[in-house]
């Protein structure tokens, strides 16, 4: 018995041992297992942390972007009305106030185009570049680049929308309801929403990529209001479209500014400049382009005043020739139909003239006016020519026949180049716009201009004297085909497009 009952313990003792070993190994397995798990565990978390520095750096790469290409188009704003595409076009080429990319403007600012994101660790107190110290300047962290820009008036993306900004149709007005004090008359009613909002956007696409690779996309919109203020701060007295003057020569501006298209080299183009002890504004706009006949009830004048005043037509209207005066307008021709429609900002009847393809030559004596009550536009074909010579009674006049200073009565469009020469007196009281040609005083002619002179490129000698004072008028017949400078907005609806 005794004998069993050890033979019985000792086999319980051997399947005790046979059983604690496989326990043993067990629990050392798990322990491996467990620990494999943690290191994976360990490693993907790392993994998804950088992945997640990474994207966020090209989020903020992207973001970046965003931030300094609104303030591209604030500075060269008459690219917020045309797509990407059109920016290296000729009509709006050459915009590069505030150059991103220090050499060739806009032009290689295309979509192809990288560039850097550098940040400073002591700006922002974060260790970017993670070697444990937050003193670096310039650190990299990603790249961005536009992928695409959109004008849009109508919330039709897909039409053709280049360059279509109306100083008073995409008007942001305050209400437009007419019986409120900011009521402002629309002319198309399909750009303005119900609270009386421009529908006119942009919407700019970037895309942003981190150091190792992670990308992600970005669209906004960024939305966009005529600038009202703009034909006030702007007042150009005298507007040339060169880059460079062929000869500024001996101005008096009394009032208005001389406004200059952007400069032919420097860091930034558009810093106004000092010519002759005048302030320049430098503004990265064309000249608005020559008035459209189209459509309108035109008359036809002779090339020479003289000549005119032997053949007016219509022949009953010979008593407003006199002394070497034409005088245009509800006087020269009382028919309805050449009454034209105002425009939604002056409500005051329109009549044009043209010479044709011919050239108009105004010889000393002789003065073209508005009649003073009505608004006179005169196309010049060709070129524009005024002989003058000294003496009081030799006077040339462009103006109104009303005496009354203001350039609302006249708009002299020439599609040449005008020629002042003599040494005689020229008063001229209206706009003369030479948006393709050179105007050129030669000689020692005296020039005084109530208005604005808007020409591609001036020449004056050394000997021509001109005196400009701009008047509070400044709705010519071509305002509204002038591309305002838009306001940019706050951009909205920001949406992320793509993440890798």
């Amino acid at each position: 018995m005794k004998f069993l009952l050890l033979k019985t313990l000792l086999l319980r003792r051997a399947k005790d041992e046979g059983f604690t070993l496989p326990v043993v190994i067990a629990i050392g397995l798990v322990m491996i297992l467990l620990s494999t798990v943690n290191m994976i565990q360990s490693g993907e978390e790392t993994l998804l942390t950088l992945s997640k520095k990474g994207s966020s750096n090209a989020l903020a790469s992207a973001e970046f972007g965003i931030a300094r290409y609104r303030e591209l188009l604030n500075n060269n704003r008459v690219l917020a009305v045309y797509n990407l595409d059109q920016w290296t076009n000729a009509n709006v080429s050459g915009q590069i106030c505030d150059d991103i990319s220090g050499t060739g403007g806009w032009a290689d600012d295309s979509s192809s185009t990288w560039r850097n994101v550098s940040l400073n660790e002591t700006t922002f107190s974060v260790d970017f570049n993670d070697d444990g110290d937050q003193t670096d300047t310039n650190v990299v962290i990603g790249e961005y680049k536009i992928v695409d820009y959109i004008y849009d008036n109508d919330n039709n993306v897909a039409d053709d929308d280049n360059g279509e900004f109306n100083l008073f149709a995409d008007a942001n007005t305050d209400d437009d309801d007419p019986l409120e004090p900011n009521y402002q008359t629309i002319t198309n009613e399909n750009d303005i929403d119900d609270d009386g909002q421009s529908d006119a956007k942009g919407l700019l696409t970037l895309k942003g990529r981190s150091t190792d690779g992670s990308e992600a996309q970005i669209q906004v919109e960024i939305p966009l209001g005529v600038n009202t203020d703009d034909l006030e701060s702007l007042d150009p007295g005298l507007w040339i479209r060169q880059s460079s003057l062929t000869n500024f020569g001996n101005i008096t501006l009394n009032s208005g500014n001389v406004v200059l298209y952007k400069a032919s080299s420097g860091s930034n183009r558009c810093d106004n400049v000092n010519i002759s002890g005048i302030t320049a504004i430098r503004d990265p706009r064309n000249l608005p382009p020559i008035v459209n006949l189209a459509g309108l009830t035109v008359r036809t004048l002779e090339g020479d005043i003289s000549t005119e005043q032997t053949t007016p037509t219509p022949t009953d209207q010979v008593n407003y020739f006199n002394d070497g005066e034409i005088i245009l307008g509800t006087g020269y021709d009382d028919d309805s139909s050449a009454t034209q429609a105002s425009n939604t900002v002056d409500e005051v009847e329109r009549y044009y003239y043209t010479t044709g393809a011919a050239n108009l030559v105004i010889d000393n004596g002789e003065s073209m006016l508005a009649d003073g009550t009505s608004k006179v536009i005169l196309y010049v074909g060709g070129d524009l020519d005024i002989n003058t010579v000294n003496g009081p009674t030799n006077l040339i006049r462009l103006g109104n026949s009303s005496n009354i200073a203001t350039s609302r009565y006249l708009e002299i469009h020439v599609n040449g180049n005008v020629t002042i020469d003599g040494d005689g007196d020229l008063e001229i009281t209206g706009l003369l716009h030479v948006p393709n040609g050179t105007v050129t005083i030669s000689e020692s002619a005296r020039v005084n201009v109530t208005g604005s002179i808007w020409a591609n490129n001036w020449d004056n000698t050394s000997s021509g004297t001109v005196t400009v004072d701009t008047d509070d008028y400044k709705f010519y017949s071509i305002t509204p085909d002038r591309t305002p400078k838009p306001l940019t907005y706050r951009p909205t609806n920001w949406e992320t497009q793509e993440v890798q």
